[in-house]
């Protein structure tokens, strides 16, 4: 069991190459990566506090903003919807981890040596001294009590925090004393690179290979499944272009709620790395898609088409169609020269579920709509 700290995933990000990387390893089920409840708390904490102050910030702005305006100007504010907030990165940051649980007994004693100032916690010197590191306490005794209840497994400790965590060559009491028992299973890291040169190891990658694969019908499948299902939502309409409502037929950019079919078109490949597992060999690469198809539009399916970013995983053997999507960016509309490739043209009527779409939805948005 990977488990990380907060320093480390703030580090990390969850865009990043090692970000990637890590992934890979949980999906390829080499190691389970995994951050404490702790630890995720923590992350969405400091987005949440930092959005409520942009937004305290905003209100004040547009309050003093109405108070010299000698005419109505009345702007409305959108809720501070802190809860939507922590719910939209807990879900960003479980594409990368998965929660490992803080027991009672944990927190309970976490906050006792927070009390008396015992590793990792601390107390400043003065009059007024502070006692902190409570949520260091209970993101290391997580990780210690599940390497004790899994006496099989080899638990990787990952943490940037040196100062209080100490580098795993020596540690303060009590946690000397927490380790003592666990021997070489508890393996203490103190950032990402040390991790992923453990588990993987570069070979060089073949882009031609790589595009071969990405550009057959099984890789454009697989990503059309993952776009037909995550993309879209009330809470999360996405960028595509269209020619709904369009009174002259010509595409517009619109947001979509969510596909109604769609199909996935290999357009370009703009990176990839290619790493050695275990007994295996797995590439990650950055691949641009078209999506093409009909979305849902106010009770019609019109065409239309977006360009799609990916961080996909896969292996480069002949005859494995294996591959999984790692991470997106939000889909686009397309621009004047993708569209022209595609080749925008024309008008045909697709067929349609539900209301019969009115005459000026049916601009052909290419082959294959």
């Amino acid at each position: 069991m990977i488990v990380l700290d907060t320093s480390v995933l703030r580090a990390c990000g969850l865009d990043s190459s090692s970000a990637d990387l890590l992934r890979t390893i949980r999906t390829v089920g080499v190691e389970r990566v995994s951050a404490p409840w702790m630890v995720m708390e923590e992350l969405v904490a400091q987005k949440a506090v930092k959005y409520r102050q942009k937004y305290d910030a905003a209100v004040a702005a547009v309050r003093a903003y109405e108070s010299l305006t000698p005419w109505d100007r009345s702007i409305p504010m959108g809720a501070c919807d802190l809860t939507r907030l922590r719910s939209y990165w807990r879900t960003r940051y479980s594409t990368l981890v998965e929660e490992l649980p803080t027991s009672e007994h944990a927190l309970r004693e976490a906050v006792f040596r927070e009390a008396n100032a015992l590793a990792p916690c601390k107390a400043t010197e003065g009059s007024h001294a502070l006692k902190t590191g409570g949520r260091d306490a209970a993101v290391w005794l997580s990780a210690i009590e599940y390497a004790r209840k899994h006496p099989d497994e080899t638990v990787y400790f990952v943490c940037a925090n040196t100062r209080d965590f100490g580098d795993g060559s020596s540690y303060a009491s009590p946690m000397d004393r927490d380790v003592r028992c666990l021997g070489t299973r508890f393996v203490h890291l103190t950032n990402v690179d040390e991790l992923i040169s453990r588990f993987t190891q570069p070979v060089e990658a073949n882009e031609a290979g790589a595009a071969e694969i990405l550009n057959t019908t099984a890789a454009q499948n697989a990503v059309r499944k993952v776009a037909k299902a995550r993309l879209g939502g009330m809470q999360s309409p996405f960028e595509c272009t269209s020619s709904a409502a369009s009174s002259d037929g010509r595409p517009r950019v619109v947001a979509a709620s969510s596909w109604h079919e769609v199909d996935a078109t290999f357009a370009e490949l703009l990176d990839v790395q290619a790493y050695r597992i275990g007994e295996h060999e797995w590439c990650t690469a950055t691949v641009r898609w078209t999506l093409t198809g009909s979305i849902f539009w106010d009770a019609y399916y019109p065409p239309a088409a977006s360009a799609w970013t990916t961080s996909v995983l896969f292996s480069p053997g002949p005859g494995d169609s294996r591959l999984a999507v790692l991470r997106w960016a939000p889909p686009r509309a397309l621009t004047d020269e993708e569209l022209a490739r595609l080749g925008v043209a024309g008008t045909m009527r697709i067929p349609t579920r539900g209301r019969p779409m009115p005459a000026e939805t049916m601009t052909h948005l290419g082959d294959g709509l």
